[in-house]
């Protein structure tokens, strides 16, 4: 089976990770699967070429569809004639669409959509955004199968009216072998942070991005260390220097508390070095890769109850309200007051659950299953 995936871009995100994840788990599978991003590279098309995957751009600017664009995407379709055609995030997913609507209909492949992004509230997100999203649920019924990567994410989108028919939950995988506990991560995050022996580390990764919130996150942190807990916050991610989690952290001043990480290739290197991950998003979040990631390194979670992230934790962590640092401090505190074996075996509880429920084998069949769908529905 031939298929060419559209991606909106191939910077890295969630949704990018996943598709390079698939690729990858597919082995030499992947040489009939291409990939068409509307934006120029970005890191993560390097990773997918490394695979023996061909990487194609269409040249634009983030957020621009041009007339021009869509009728090189129709070349490039018309000239592979795949038998699925595959739309990652909103923009992918749009300029899929009408790029197959451009070719004769006995030319188009069967369409899959892939919907990575939460909607909490649909004004939260940019208006150009606002206005694909309520493109997307008037066409979505000509599309042949719809897949979310979260319950949540499936329910909201249908309430603003995306077809419910033809659709398929394929929850986002993480590769257990790479993330995986390291007794020495810790010592080795310390370093590079800058963070005094003693110190309990509350990390997180993440861009920085409004919808990520790693405000509350600061906040949190200097309300634990107001009730005494020796703690040490890491933001790893693109765009947190200058931001205004460091700002807050200054004018909280508990900057010296607070470390940023650039975005940087040996992630799973870092994560296992957390004592505990916490999520501070407000909205926006699908099934966040990082919360998965963290829970295979065996640290355990708080999170904050957007998307599917109280499902995928389970009983392994903490699952508290978006918006409010006070009780993501006090869900962190517990698992301070806890001790270091309770959470050690949260931990690995966590570990399990992940293994269990979200590896990359099962990422890949539920795409071969999707995919055979899609074909019989076109």
């Amino acid at each position: 089976m031939k298929v060419i995936h559209v991606v909106t871009t191939t910077d890295v995100g969630g949704a990018q990770i996943m598709l390079q994840r698939y690729l990858s788990a597919l082995k030499d599978d992947a040489q009939s699967h291409s990939v068409i991003s509307l934006v120029p590279p970005g890191p993560i098309a390097s990773q997918i070429e490394a695979l023996g995957v061909e990487v194609t751009d269409l040249g634009l600017r983030p957020g621009k569809i041009t007339l021009g664009a869509l009728w090189q995407l129709r070349r490039l379709l018309r000239e592979a004639r795949p038998d699925i055609v595959h739309g990652w995030m909103y923009h992918g997913c749009l300029a899929a669409w009408a790029g197959l609507k451009l070719l004769p209909k006995r030319q188009r492949a069967a369409q899959v959509w892939a919907v990575h992004h939460s909607l909490q509230d649909i004004r939260n997100e940019k208006r150009s955004t606002q206005i694909v999203v309520r493109m997307m649920a008037k066409l979505s019924r000509s599309v042949e199968l719809i897949t979310y990567c979260s319950g949540v994410s499936k329910e909201q989108h249908e309430a603003i009216g995306f077809c419910p028919d033809r659709v398929e939950l394929i929850a986002n995988a993480v590769d257990t072998e790479v993330f995986r506990p390291d007794p020495g991560a810790r010592a080795h995050l310390s370093e590079i942070a800058g963070i005094p022996e003693g110190r309990l580390i509350i990390g997180n990764v993440a861009r920085n991005h409004p919808m990520k919130d790693h405000v509350a996150m600061v906040k949190a942190t200097a309300q634990l260390l107001h009730m005494g807990h020796d703690v040490h916050a890491v933001l790893v991610g693109e765009g947190h220097r200058d931001s205004l989690a460091e700002k807050t952290a200054s004018d909280l001043n508990i900057r010296d508390r607070v470390s940023i990480i650039d975005t940087r290739p040996d992630i799973h290197e870092i994560v296992p070095g957390f004592d505990i991950f916490l999520l501070s998003s407000a909205w926006g979040e699908a099934f966040p890769l990082a919360v998965s990631e963290a829970m295979a390194a065996e640290v355990p979670c708080v999170v904050t109850d957007v998307g599917d992230c109280a499902m995928l934790v389970g009983d392994t962590g903490r699952v508290v309200p978006p918006g409010s640092p006070e009780k993501q401090a006090f869900a962190v505190a517990e698992l301070i007051d806890e001790g270091p074996v309770a959470r050690a075996t949260l931990g690995k509880l966590a570990r399990e659950r992940v293994t269990e429920h979200f590896s990359t084998q099962i990422y890949v069949d539920r795409h071969f299953a999707a995919y055979s769908r899609a074909s019989s529905a076109k």
